[in-house]
């Protein structure tokens, strides 16, 4: 999820979760908001800008689906039924426009080799 702040600048952070964990509900989309690096910086730079955009990739095929528009935190009691990631929060993203193409590296069955000079 792409999401910015007026005066920090941008911030770009990995979603994931199990196929499916993405929703969509009418015109928009929502996921659980999973634990994550504990930073919040997508989350509070949607306090104060909502625009935002996602981009899914297939790998195996390199097709990707670039989506921007606006999103929300949404807040749940602990334990109700849309409390799926027992965090108490969601995330609802409004699409506002779609980029439907191709460009995301296609996955190899190889392992990937790191650079000679990388130690790790």
């Amino acid at each position: 999820m792409g999401t910015t702040h007026p005066e920090r600048g941008n911030d770009a952070s990995h979603r994931g979760g199990l196929p499916g964990f993405v929703r969509v509900e009418g015109d928009g989309l929502w996921w659980p908001d999973y634990p994550g690096n504990n930073m919040f910086n997508s989350l509070g730079n949607l306090a104060v800008d909502n625009a935002a955009a996602l981009l899914f990739a297939d790998f195996a095929t390199g097709h990707t689906v670039h989506l921007s528009g606006t999103a929300v935190l949404e807040w749940s009691p602990d334990g109700s039924d849309d409390d799926e990631s027992s965090t108490g929060r969601r995330v609802r993203f409004h699409i506002g426009s779609v980029v439907d193409g191709c460009g995301a590296p296609r996955h190899t069955s190889h392992p990937v080799r790191r650079p000679p000079h990388r130690k790790d």
